[in-house]
């Protein structure tokens, strides 16, 4: 999954598109490894979803949150 980001006033904005729940996770991911993040849909009749990171390694981070996200729905997987 290729995702566009800007770097914007120290802040790494990741476009995620439609995917609310996505960016959300990845939020709670960051906030779970002492990150700061948050996420912008836009428009309440938009389709956009911006995930916002502000730490001093934001790439980092995001890779962080991802392995995060990831070990939490392999947790759910084994579960079933």
């Amino acid at each position: 999954m290729e995702l566009e980001t800007t770097e914007k006033d120290g802040r790494l904005l990741v476009d995620m598109g439609q995917n609310h729940a996505l960016a959300n996770l990845l939020r709670k991911a960051v906030w779970e490894n002492d990150g700061e993040a948050g996420y912008d849909k836009g428009h309440p009749l938009g389709d956009e979803s911006v995930l916002i990171i502000e730490t001093d390694t934001p790439e980092e981070t995001l890779e962080d949150a991802v392995e995060t996200a990831r070990g939490w729905l392999e947790e759910i997987s084994s579960d079933l």
